[in-house]
């Protein structure tokens, strides 16, 4: 997912493989929380299958 800002709190639970982001590598069973206002960009080597829930929609920057 390119680089990207939440408005609202996301959770993310990693349900298969891994997601990176610029803070880190998440594997499976690793719940992620990105706090309003923080940006990233979101990618995945391997593939992953992730939940996702958002307050509010994300703002694409790049």
């Amino acid at each position: 997912m390119p680089r990207h800002r939440h408005d609202g709190l996301e959770t993310i639970i990693v349900l298969e493989g891994s997601q990176s982001d610029e803070a880190g590598t998440y594997d499976t069973g690793t719940m992620v929380r990105n706090q309003p206002g923080s940006i990233h960009r979101v990618w995945s080597d391997e593939g992953c299958v992730v939940l996702i829930q958002r307050e509010k929609p994300v703002v694409i920057l790049d």
